[in-house]
């Protein structure tokens, strides 16, 4: 079993919805949702499909991407059966470990549900552990939108500045994240271990008994080996607190986007500004407590905290895994990575390493790569960050 990378907590099976601009707008043209519906960001959660469309208009609206749980799972369904799909696996564990089986790299996947779906499209070099006793399906959609996508209103235009996903998602099994027995065995041998997706439980009792379950478990992992969270869009946000408790006694780095960094916050975020970048690692660091704070961009990775230069490598490890999959989709080659590897940095990232500011405030910058494509693939690119991040831990490790 390749126990040396252990990803968890819980995959999905994803419907990729295939952007159909006219058959949105249809469904669009029969609701009447007007500019002022867009206003709000998008909600945690949502009861109808027209909700399910007002959101997703929400977040080409404020160039944002989320998740969101559909509370009547035919809504969901119903929605997904307008469009054409492509079955893919989810889950940032999930596609973690796919990022890194492109490079021949091996790891173990902790699951919380198993279909054929499952079994047929991970590859040879994943290993997985189950908490589930049966096969379910209950697949998370996802529209991904490009970047000039226009669609028309009942009063106006929403115009996408930039090309994003929503996540909409029903998934009892993510929501109980029940852990499996044999965890504690891949845990013993590990040498970098990931965790995510506590975001989708909704019971606070059951979210805190998950948390020392894992706590406990987490004991055997050997001593110095990092420890990872990955955050996410929460569905219940009074939830966050409960999950940051644990975060700060039991894991090594908190690794969030920018769109959780500013939620977070409560602000908006310069994130070319070096001042703003500063005050926002430092807040961060203080309102997270957890030893490291990674916050990764669409330009560059932001580090701040214990050992902030091994993490500013392991960051710029992930900026390369992310721009790959960004450039190439899921089928990308070793000689591909390869070539994005020698690419330019983005000049913002590249500016922000160099600002003695930011470098007294503690904060050290990785720079993306500056690479650009008129098909871009935008879902997955922070499981493919987190996915080179743990990746290079675990060859320094070796």
């Amino acid at each position: 079993m390749s126990g040396r990378i252990v990803l968890g907590l819980g995959g999905t099976v994803d419907h990729e919805v295939v952007w159909d601009a006219a058959a949105f707008q249809r469904l669009v043209d029969g609701y009447g949702i007007t500019l002022t519906e867009l206003e709000d960001a998008p909600s945690l959660a949502v009861g109808s499909e027209r909700e399910i469309i007002r959101d997703v208009l929400r977040s080409m609206h404020h160039s944002i991407g989320c998740e969101v749980f559909v509370r009547d799972r035919g809504d969901l369904l119903a929605f997904d059966a307008r469009f054409e799909h492509r079955v893919t696996l989810g889950g940032t564990c999930v596609r973690a470990a796919l990022a890194l089986s492109r490079l021949g790299v091996g790891s173990t996947v902790h699951l919380v549900s198993i279909s054929d779906e499952v079994r047929r499209l991970l590859p040879d070099g994943v290993d997985w552990i189950c908490s589930a006793d049966e096969d379910s399906a209950d697949p998370h959609v996802i529209v991904q939108y490009p970047a000039g996508a226009r669609i028309r209103v009942a009063d106006g235009t929403v115009l996408a500045s930039r090309p994003n996903r929503v996540i909409l998602v029903n998934d009892p099994p993510n929501e109980h994240m029940r852990l499996s027995a044999q965890l504690a065995t891949v845990l013993h041998d590990a040498s970098v271990v990931l965790a995510s997706g506590f975001n989708t439980m909704k019971s606070e009792s059951e979210l805190r008994c998950r948390l020392a379950e894992l706590e406990r478990v987490l004991a055997v992992v050997p001593p110095g080996t990092p420890i990872v969270y990955e955050d996410a869009g929460f569905h219940d946000d009074a939830l966050r607190s409960a999950v940051l408790e644990a975060v700060r006694r039991a894991f090594c780095l908190h690794s969030l986007n920018e769109d959780e960094a500013q939620r977070y916050l409560g602000r908006p975020v310069d994130l070319a500004d070096p001042a703003e970048v500063a005050t926002m690692m430092t807040d961060l660091r203080e309102i997270l407590g957890a030893p490291t704070v990674m916050v990764h961009t669409s330009r560059y990775a932001a580090v701040i905290g214990t050992d902030a230069e091994r993490y500013r490598e392991a960051g710029q490890a992930g900026c390369l895994m992310a721009s790959t999959r960004f450039l190439h989709g899921d089928a990308y080659t070793r000689a591909e990575y390869d070539a994005v590897a020698t690419a330019a940095r983005e000049q913002v990232g590249t500016a922000l390493a160099r600002d003695a500011g930011l470098l007294a405030a503690g904060v050290r910058i990785a720079p993306g790569f500056a690479v650009r494509t008129e098909h871009p693939t935008t879902i997955g690119l922070g499981d493919a960050f987190i996915g080179g991040v743990v990746g290079h831990l675990a060859h320094r490790a070796a």
